[in-house]
């Protein structure tokens, strides 16, 4: 009885020593590890080369490395700040927590009428991660996820940031697009051009000579050609350092097929070192006409009200609305200097 007890003993202690032996100095495994379906985040944000959304609408986008704010959206310049949360959220998104049998079946079909699809490619353009986006929980805290592949869906959300992820993911066409147009670095400007077609007068060329620049009318209205001192050019050239777009309207044909039969109110023209010019042709948007009472008579006079600027950029290619207050400050004139 003795012996057999002994035998017993040693057999749990070589056992145990064994286990040890070849657990020791390893991690444990992590739950992300054992489950792939659960597998949302992706930390290495860094690494991501590519990046496609896509909408059972037939909206899709991919996002790749380059361009001036440092991805593309089918290889145009992508907004800065949309990129920023979004690399966010696939960064961060996780299990928030598992649902109830009674909730599966609304996520499913909120997956299968409305999932945005979202798939994540290393830069040796090796997919790591690729899942579904669907509604949110009543109280908005939460958002249905199902992977790629996977018959279960979870309750995803970000660590640290409360509401629907889904935003972050649900925009299409031009709303990934940067809305940055002019990015001008004043030492670098060789010429700056504003033409008036209904204001000659205001019309002018300001173009680099040496250390200043010199101001030149457009049409032959007698104003002479004049030099002017670098600081005074300068303080109009900075407000072109980064000048956004209000958004592109690129869907409103009835506007442009108009727009492209009218002169412009003004053409701006900008040339920078070793950059192609660019070109902002702009519109006045008028809301209906509005009552006014003259102070001094009292005479009641109709007028219009300037409720933004439309413009054709990127060579006539887009068309955007501008903010009144950000557009004015770059419709000076000839006797602004």
């Amino acid at each position: 009885m003795n012996r057999t007890l002994y035998l017993l003993i040693a057999v749990v202690l070589l056992g145990g020593g064994a286990w040890w032996i070849v657990s020791a100095g390893q991690t444990p495994e992590k739950v992300g590890d054992r489950a792939v379906e659960r597998q949302f985040g992706y930390a290495d944000v860094d690494d991501l080369g590519r990046i496609f959304v896509a909408d059972r609408a037939g909206h899709s986008v991919t996002l790749t490395r380059g361009g001036v704010t440092g991805w593309l959206a089918d290889g145009k310049p992508a907004n800065e700040n949309v990129l920023k949360n979004l690399l966010h959220a696939v960064q961060t998104i996780e299990v928030q927590s598992l649902p109830t049998q009674k909730a599966i079946p609304n996520m499913v079909q909120s997956l299968a009428t409305s999932g945005i699809l979202v798939q994540l490619y290393d830069r040796a353009d090796r997919k790591v991660r690729g899942y579904y986006i669907g509604g949110s929980t009543n109280d908005e805290r939460g958002t249905f996820a199902i992977v790629e592949g996977s018959e279960n869906p979870y309750i995803v959300h970000l660590a640290g940031w409360t509401g629907n992820l889904r935003h972050r993911f649900n925009l299409w066409d031009d709303e990934w697009r940067d809305k940055v147009y002019f990015r001008a670095d004043p030492d670098a400007v060789e010429l700056l051009s504003i033409d008036y077609p209904k204001q000659r007068n205001k019309s002018f060329r300001l173009e680099r000579v040496g250390k200043n620049f010199r101001l030149s009318p457009i049409y032959e209205t007698g104003q002479p050609v004049r030099e002017i001192p670098r600081g005074v050019a300068e303080s109009i050239l900075v407000r072109y350092e980064s000048f956004y777009v209000n958004r592109y309207e690129n869907q409103d044909e009835a506007s442009i097929t108009q727009a492209r039969d009218l002169l412009p109110f003004a053409v701006i023209t900008l040339k920078q070192e070793d950059k192609d010019a660019q070109e902002m042709r702009i519109y006045p948007r008028f809301t209906g006409l509005t009552l006014g009472q003259d102070p001094k008579t009292g005479e009641m006079s109709q007028s219009n009200t300037l409720e933004a600027y439309t413009a054709f950029i990127n060579g006539g290619e887009d068309w955007v609305l501008l903010n009144v207050e950000t557009t004015q400050p770059l419709l000076v004139a000839y006797d602004s200097f």
